[in-house]
């Protein structure tokens, strides 16, 4: 019997390692863009949304009159007051107004002006930005070129990504501001840690390649096995005895001795019968083969499904709020921040009255006009809190900063509203809109979830109803 040069296991064996290799390339790399377009794309929803709600409440004549003059007006230090605010109650770095002066390495910045936390107020207070002030060499000349090319992008936001950041990563967003004329200003910047977000993809890039190294390993060690099994030994056994016959054979001359002994093969295979199994040998690989296209076949409707998820809209349609869709997952994230300790929230639950009764008198159209206002007004009372529409009559607001705080008083605020709109004569009747708020704080002691947040807020919302004697039948 011919000596085996190149044994067909060890073969196997180097081909499967190939493979696996190949494929943990792959998969990782696209798990880990897949992975790192979502941390981002959150990151910037964040960023944009903050930016246009900053920019809503500027003063943008009021700030160009100030630099003009270096004096700060009362107007000024009401945009310094809400800057801050803003600084203290989101996780952001920097929220700032300026100029983009040149892209040399100094002196390539003028500040306006910028939010500063309390405590740097009262451990830095040399951090307050000078009206009118450059900047020295506080920017290199490439990240200045940035900021001065988001200058041609009007009403649209720049972003970019740096590691200057004495916070480690930091992710910018720009939104340029123009005048009463329509000509630039300056720019209005948000910056935010993205250190988290480069240690999440190191952490799940090392796990995901743990996870698809080892599945690799065992449908190696799993694929040499059923080939040894089904393959290489039957196919040695089956060499084995067609050597025998052939020592047999030389010389031979009894006709009796020329027969081949069958060999011991149960492999239950196409080996086994040989010819007349080489049918069902074929039958088997492409089995095979089918079981691994549609492995892979599934793998790409997951990848298919995800991008699917990823790209839903989670915005209302009606009111341009947040949805269900995003209250589910803002309640998520509440707890796991109740689960870490932080338990300085609450949830306020707001029903329009009557919808039932203006949709069926006067249309749906003018229904959803009292929803659209009711949104409105209570977005416009509940500024600091987010606002999601979790149902067709429905709001739901999660109670955060000195929303939590002032509840009773803002609520107030919404009642007084209400009974303004109520003695306007000038209002259609689904203008007067009428609704029941109820709120709950969350409470160690009455409260093990969410959840039950919830449950107390929605029947303390009814209870307002059955006051106002508004209960939907």
């Amino acid at each position: 019997m011919n000596e085996i040069r190149r044994p067909l296991k060890y073969s196997i064996i180097a081909g499967c390692f190939l493979f696996v290799l190949s494929l943990c390339l792959v998969l990782n790399v696209s798990v880990y863009m897949n992975y790192r377009n979502s941390l981002f794309e959150r990151h910037q929803a964040y960023v944009r949304d903050l930016l246009h709600f900053v920019a809503s409440n500027l003063d943008i004549e009021d700030l160009k009159k100030c630099l003009a003059t270096g004096q700060k007006s009362e107007r000024f230090r009401q945009t310094q007051a809400f800057l801050d605010n803003i600084k203290d109650h989101y996780e952001i770095n920097y929220v700032y107004v300026i100029i983009p002066v040149n892209t040399s390495d100094r002196d390539n910045i003028r500040n306006v002006i910028a939010g500063m936390s309390s405590y740097e107020k009262k451990y830095q207070p040399d951090m307050e930005v000078q009206l009118g002030g450059l900047t020295g060499t506080d920017y290199t000349a490439e990240i200045a070129a940035l900021y001065y090319n988001a200058m041609n992008n009007k009403g649209e936001i720049t972003y970019f990504e740096d590691d200057l950041d004495r916070f480690g990563w930091a992710y910018t967003g720009v939104l340029p501001l123009v005048d009463s004329r329509g000509e630039f200003f300056a720019e209005l910047c948000v910056d935010v840690s993205s250190t988290k977000i480069h240690d999440d993809l190191r952490r799940q890039t090392i796990i995901n390649m743990a996870v698809i190294v080892g599945l690799g390993v065992l449908f190696t060690l799993l694929f040499v096995l059923w080939v040894n099994s089904h393959v290489i030994e039957p196919i040695a056994a089956l060499g084995r005895g067609m050597s025998e016959f052939a020592e047999k054979s030389h010389g031979q001359r009894d006709i009796s001795q020329l027969a081949i002994r069958a060999p011991e093969i149960h492999s239950g295979n196409e080996i086994e019968a040989l010819c007349h199994n080489v049918v069902k040998m074929a039958d088997d690989i492409r089995t095979y083969v089918s079981e691994i296209l549609e492995t892979e076949s599934a793998l790409e409707s997951a990848q298919n499904e995800v991008v699917r998820m990823n790209q839903l809209a989670n915005k209302d349609a009606l009111t341009g709020i947040r949805n269900k869709m995003a209250y589910d997952e803002e309640l998520k994230k509440l707890t796991w921040e109740m689960e870490s300790g932080q338990d300085r929230f609450g949830l306020a639950i707001v029903d329009l009255n009557f919808l039932k009764r203006i949709n069926d008198t006067f249309g749906h159209d003018k229904g959803n006009v009292a929803i659209r206002k009711l949104c409105y007004i209570i977005c416009h009372v509940f500024a600091h809190s987010p606002v999601f529409r979790i149902g067709g009559d429905e709001f739901a607001i999660i109670l955060k900063g000195s929303d939590y705080e002032n509840v009773d008083a803002l609520i107030a605020e919404y009642y007084e509203q209400e009974a303004k709109m109520a003695r306007d004569e000038t209002l259609e009747y689904w203008e007067k809109i009428s609704a029941a708020i109820g709120y709950s704080l969350f409470d160690r002691m009455l409260d093990s979830s969410v959840e039950s947040v919830f449950k107390r807020a929605d029947a303390a919302m009814y209870e307002k109803k059955r006051q106002m004697k508004a209960v939907r039948m």
